[in-house]
């Protein structure tokens, strides 16, 4: 049973229909200008203007489209194309049973959608399996797998250079190249320090996104927070050699190890 409300003129949402929440926002099924569309909810206080800017500049086939935006007394409503879909990291905790592409199709198409938003001078800052989607569509001959980036939140331009001045670390505490993770550690000194951030950075961490496709939903780095920053700043993979053969033949030297380049100025 559908309970179906609007918001404002052109947006309605099913409440019952929720298809993801997190820190950010909380996103339902729902529809604008008769079709269906995924509606991200986020509370005004926590609105940063970057995503909406950012996203608005994206078309690429490898990235959530923002179609849509509006807002009420109490929240931001931003409407997307919707899809069959489902976050990556669902795919490998093997809470996605449909369709799949292979991991190096999706390794490339992540890429591709990553190379794109740093053609458009921005850097995502949130690389994560949490924001991939796996978007299906549905067409005459067959289903079309589509992997998506999503949630630009923490986006931000970045200069003819390629950079960016960040202050403190930002991001998911997991999911930070090295260079980040020193801010982190630096704790309440590194808030008070601007330093010049790169594309690399987002790089670094698609590293750990393919990492974590070949290893099934292990991270490249161990398990728990203190076991991942620990051997990150010990340029120590532990779980590589957990990869397939291969997949370990084949990509261990010629793209995980350069993309895990410790130092940003060599990637």
């Amino acid at each position: 049973m559908f309970a179906w409300f609007g918001v404002g003129k052109k947006i309605k949402i099913d409440r019952n229909a929720l298809l993801g929440e997190g820190g950010f926002g909380t996103v339902f099924k729902g529809e604008f200008g008769g079709r269906k569309v995924a509606v991200k909810r986020v509370e005004l206080h926590l609105v940063d203007k970057r995503e909406e800017d950012a996203m608005l500049k994206l078309e690429h086939p490898n990235i959530v489209k923002l179609l849509h935006c509006e807002k009420d007394e109490d929240f931001m409503y931003d409407t997307f194309f919707w899809f069959i879909n489902c976050f990556l990291e669902s795919y490998n905790s093997k809470n996605y049973k449909g369709p799949m592409l292979q991991n190096i199709k999706i390794c490339r198409q992540l890429a591709v959608g990553l190379e794109y938003i740093h053609s458009k001078k921005l850097i995502h800052r949130d690389i994560k399996p949490e924001n991939v989607l796996i978007c299906v569509s549905s067409t005459g001959q067959g289903d079309n797998i589509t992997i998506k980036w999503s949630d630009f939140g923490l986006a931000k331009s970045v200069n003819e250079k390629g950079l960016h001045t960040w202050t403190g670390a930002r991001g998911t505490r997991t999911w930070f190249a090295p260079e980040v993770l020193e801010k982190l550690i630096n704790g309440e000194r590194a808030e008070q320090e601007i330093f010049w951030g790169t594309v690399q950075s987002d790089v670094f961490v698609l590293g750990l996104v393919f990492g974590y496709l070949f290893l099934k939903g292990e991270h490249l780095y161990g398990s728990g927070e203190t076991e991942i920053h620990k051997n990150i700043r010990e340029r120590n993979p532990v779980n590589m050699q957990k990869i397939n053969g291969e997949l370990r033949k084949y990509y261990e030297d010629d793209l995980l190890r350069k993309m895990l380049e410790d130092d940003p100025k060599k990637e």
